[in-house]
């Protein structure tokens, strides 16, 4: 057999096998929330690890604030397919002082991520302030991370702590940002928790593919969490070490 033809096949089967996961995707009915998944949950509420004069203090005012009472999660996913699923939840943070910051380590709390260790991908955006809305610029990304590792496992019982390592620090200059956090794994979703403090900006959310229909196929559109989905969830799990 030819090497062309040999590519062909190779090809076939990879788009075949892309179609068949994306099918099985949508015969499952993935949810949103991890609060409607079935068998979810929530589990009682998690320690706070940085508490006030912790030496580990996140920076960059970032912190994981009151779970909700209700703990919940949105789906922060990337399915690899290239054409599935791809939708994550962003955090603003905001950097003081005079000189850069390095972001050695971001850490999230999150639910049902498949496989332990799991894989993440994280990705760093300057603020927008058009519109009198600050928003992550999609166009204008600082640092994007791929494949980082860190907790994951069936967590319907209670949230996951996910401590991600970056191979190399972020250095941001003084100033508003946000971050995205998604898990990296043909085998399902991750969500990424939410919690009843606002820390700085709204919360927001991004669909790339669309897949929902709710238009908010890029962060910087001039809308929030809550008037993509409707869900007045104020803000994410976050901290920068």
């Amino acid at each position: 057999m030819s090497a062309y033809k040999i590519f062909l096949l190779a090809g076939a089967a990879a788009f075949v096998s892309s179609a068949t996961l994306g099918a099985e995707f949508k015969a499952r009915n993935i949810p949103l929330r991890a609060s409607d998944v079935v068998g979810f949950h929530g589990g009682a509420a998690h320690a706070q690890l940085s508490p006030a004069g912790d030496p580990r203090t996140a920076l960059c005012g970032t912190g994981f604030g009151t779970e909700m009472h209700t703990p919940d999660g949105l789906i922060s996913w990337n399915d690899t397919t290239g054409s599935g699923f791809n939708t994550s939840g962003g955090a603003d943070f905001t950097c003081g002082g005079s000189t850069k910051t390095k972001i050695k380590q971001v850490w999230v709390y999150g639910f049902d991520a498949p496989h332990n260790p799991e894989q993440y991908n994280v990705t760093f955006y300057k603020n927008d302030p058009a519109g009198d809305s600050d928003e992550a610029n999609d166009t204008k990304v600082v640092c994007a991370y791929t494949g980082l590792l860190g907790a994951g496992g069936h967590g319907f019982y209670e949230a996951v702590l996910a401590q991600l390592k970056l191979p190399a620090p972020c250095k941001v200059k003084p100033g508003k940002y946000w971050i995205s956090v998604q898990n990296n794994d043909s085998a399902g979703p991750w969500y990424w928790e939410m919690t009843s403090t606002l820390n700085g900006t709204r919360g927001d959310w991004v669909d790339r593919s669309n897949y929902w229909g709710t238009g908010c196929s890029t962060l910087d559109n001039d809308r929030y969490l809550v008037d993509c989905l409707g869900y007045t969830y104020p803000d994410y799990m976050l901290e920068l070490h």
